[in-house]
């Protein structure tokens, strides 16, 4: 299930920074989705232990974003010690979010950010 996780978030994974509010600070997030798909965003949760919902829009699409110090480590983690490698622009995607943490207290006081992917 791994090995095929990975290749799911390259083709359906999202990385990113972004700033919620003015005056507030950055905040990572990691979001995936499926059409039809709410059996297996809801596997994918359970297999990443996140706790937060998965919604649906009006285009029947389940997603579930996290954002969480927590579930962020827990990507972080498994992408880590998957078997196999993101790769292109996904891979890029990855490694951007990393160099960006690294500026982020609320995460580099509670998560340990490999060096090397």
């Amino acid at each position: 299930f791994s090995a095929w996780l990975v290749g799911f978030i390259e083709a359906e994974g999202c990385f990113s920074i972004y700033k919620p509010n003015k005056g507030t600070s950055m905040v990572a997030s990691f979001d995936i989705s499926q059409t039809n798909g709410e059996i297996l965003i809801l596997a994918i949760c359970k297999y990443l232990s996140f706790s937060q919902n998965v919604y649906r829009d009006e285009t029947n699409s389940f997603k579930i974003k996290v954002s969480s110090v927590r579930s962020v480590e827990n990507v972080i983690n498994f992408m880590k010690n998957a078997p196999v490698k993101l790769k292109g622009h996904k891979k890029l995607q990855y490694l951007l979010l990393l160099k960006d943490i690294r500026q982020i207290t609320r995460y580099t006081k509670k998560i340990n950010i490999p060096d090397i992917y």
